[in-house]
């Protein structure tokens, strides 16, 4: 099924075009919704079938937003314009995928990318700059910040609390707040999270540790430990107002993530434009975009509880205001970002 969105009325002969993402939802649809209204884009959603392979391939201007969710239609695509001569742009999401071992599928992958980028008026951009992982630049064209890093960076957002952020305050008693924000999974380091607590439970002295947002039930017994040792779980939808409200509420916000989620995060993109410090997993990619910003992370050697409660508790001792000149850096993200997918477009 294609779902159409910001569509016009124009005449069979006026080529449209398009922004691209598989399936809605998430941070594909922030990332289609932000690229529609920033370079005029139509948006256009699911898996490239017959019909939309038509449509996309006639497209005056064409931008996918995600290409993990699709290869396969990503590439005929990709394929079928540069034979007409007709430009692509791909945002590559997980380009460390294609320098996984273990799989065959990882070494077809990191060809096939290779291949491509030498593909006539086809340009692929990861999220990621090429300085974290040289390798990068044998797969795409260049590098932009993800536009979760960059999207809100004036604060404008941040002007409301709400009734969850107060209670959050509330419970808090003025102690700092570590918040786990989006949904709990043990990928995202819960159970890291809950064995800190568990294993140093004078950390809740100083220090109110909030998980919001669904849970995964393999992740039960972790939050009732977490429970137990002082914390408080949230479990259901939260609204994006929620959200940024407990922004604005928290002190620390957890992205110390487990090794085999090395990616780029939401949470973490947040954190660093509206000026909460974010915790994170010593040597992950997080850990390089300290050098890009105003924001010190809080590094965690992963597993490490004793290490991890040392750090948390000078952390929550030397809370700062929030920063105020992250505006110029940031912005600068953004323009790098909107000047070079436009000129590919």
């Amino acid at each position: 099924m294609v779902s159409v969105s910001h569509a016009s009325k124009v005449g069979p002969q006026v080529k449209r075009s398009y922004v691209h993402v598989s399936a809605p939802g998430g941070h594909r649809q922030f990332y289609q919704d932000l690229f529609a209204g920033l370079f005029g884009l139509d948006a256009v959603t699911g898996r490239v079938g017959p019909r939309m392979w038509l449509d996309l391939v006639k497209a005056r201007h064409l931008l996918f937003a995600t290409i993990d969710d699709d290869y396969a239609g990503f590439i005929a695509v990709a394929l079928a314009r540069s034979l007409f001569g007709r430009r692509t742009v791909g945002l590559f999401l997980r380009p460390s995928k294609c320098f996984e071992s273990g799989r065959l599928v990882y070494r077809l992958k990191r060809w096939t990318f290779r291949c491509l980028r030498h593909l006539p008026h086809l340009s692929l951009f990861t999220i990621l700059p090429f300085k974290f992982d040289r390798r990068f630049a044998q797969i795409a064209h260049g590098w932009v910040h993800d536009p979760q890093m960059w999207d809100m960076h004036n604060g404008a957002a941040l002007t409301q609390t709400s009734q969850l952020s107060r209670d959050v305050l509330a419970a808090a008693g003025g102690r700092a707040i570590l918040c786990f924000l989006g949904s709990v999974r043990k990928s995202k380091g819960f159970e890291f999270l809950a064995d800190i607590l568990s294993d140093h439970p004078d950390l809740a002295k100083d220090v109110f540790v909030v998980a919001v947002g669904r849970v995964d039930p393999a992740c039960d017994e972790d939050c009732a430990r977490l429970i137990a040792a002082g914390g408080m779980v949230v479990d259901r939808f939260v609204s994006d107002d929620e959200l940024l409200s407990l922004y604005k509420a928290c002190d620390l916000a957890w992205c110390c993530y487990g090794p085999d989620y090395d990616q780029a995060s939401g949470i973490f993109g947040r954190s660093v434009q509206l000026g909460t410090r974010p915790i994170i997993r010593k040597g992950a990619y997080l850990e390089k975009y300290a050098q890009e910003g105003a924001i010190s992370p809080v590094c965690l050697v992963y597993g490490d509880t004793r290490d991890a409660a040392a750090h948390i508790a000078t952390a929550a001792a030397n809370r700062f205001d929030k920063a105020a000149g992250l505006g110029e850096i940031v912005g600068g993200w953004r323009a790098d970002f909107v000047r070079k997918i436009r000129a590919a477009l």
